[in-house]
């Protein structure tokens, strides 16, 4: 994946903790917050609001907290990248959404509703490739498909963006 890349995206799990790290610090800065607007303010809030505030705050920070411990102990790496001939995702741990395929194969990007045993599912971007086989692209590592799009629009500009999601596909995915 090192010769002739147009694009490439890496991300660790150790850096993509820190994330986490600093919403989990973010919510605890709101507890202190409502500390700080009691004191400076004069005013109390109820006991009522408070304890929901700080209990609510208390326990996204401590889940937080625990996704960055998460990742930071179980060492991964997400990388994307795109060559003249290309478009590879290799993503940590699974194969569903880890694909190598031929840019010239790849008909269009498209963001679809998938579906489930139980209907209507969420939103998922990804590319449709000429046989008609969709290959998701997960975006939880930080990485942008519009300049995944560019860098292989850039070698084939056939490629189209639909930006709406595509509701009337019932095909899920090329590994389901």
């Amino acid at each position: 994946m090192k010769n002739n890349r147009i694009y490439h995206y890496k991300m660790n799990r150790k850096k993509r903790s820190t994330l986490f790290i600093r919403m989990g610090l973010a919510c605890l800065a709101y507890i202190a917050g409502l500390y700080v607007y009691e004191i400076y303010s004069g005013q109390v809030v109820s006991e009522n609001f408070r304890a929901i505030y700080i209990y609510s705050f208390s326990f996204c920070s401590l889940v937080l907290f625990y996704i960055a411990w998460w990742h930071l102990n179980n060492p991964a790496i997400y990388e994307a990248a795109v060559t003249p001939q290309r478009f590879i995702v290799r993503y940590p741990d699974s194969s569903q959404w880890s694909f190598d395929v031929s840019i010239s194969d790849i008909e269009r990007f498209e963001y679809r509703e998938l579906h489930s045993r139980a209907g209507r599912g969420i939103a998922a971007c990804g590319i449709v490739m000429k046989s008609g086989e969709f290959h998701e692209i997960v975006m939880n590592y930080g990485n942008r498909v519009n300049k995944m799009h560019a860098a292989i629009k850039g070698i084939n500009p056939d490629v189209t963006f639909f930006k709406k999601i595509n509701k009337g596909s019932s095909f899920q995915s090329s590994k389901n």
